[in-house]
């Protein structure tokens, strides 16, 4: 969440850091905006469609 919103404001590479994301081990990194938007792209279109269905059968 963290990290979304640091993108909203910032284009550069932003660090990523999760603790105990696997049995207690910590994951580090980088990322950018580009990245984010790709890889949440599917979880976005689908949310779409599920919205536009609610409000057509509204």
């Amino acid at each position: 969440e963290k990290l979304k919103k640091q993108m909203s404001a910032n284009s550069t590479r932003l660090p990523l850091n999760i603790e105990c994301f696997m049995e207690e081990r910590d994951v580090t990194g980088e990322m950018q905006r580009p990245q984010m938007e790709q890889l949440s792209a599917d979880t976005f279109n689908r949310i779409e469609r599920t919205l536009r269905g609610i409000l057509h059968n509204a």
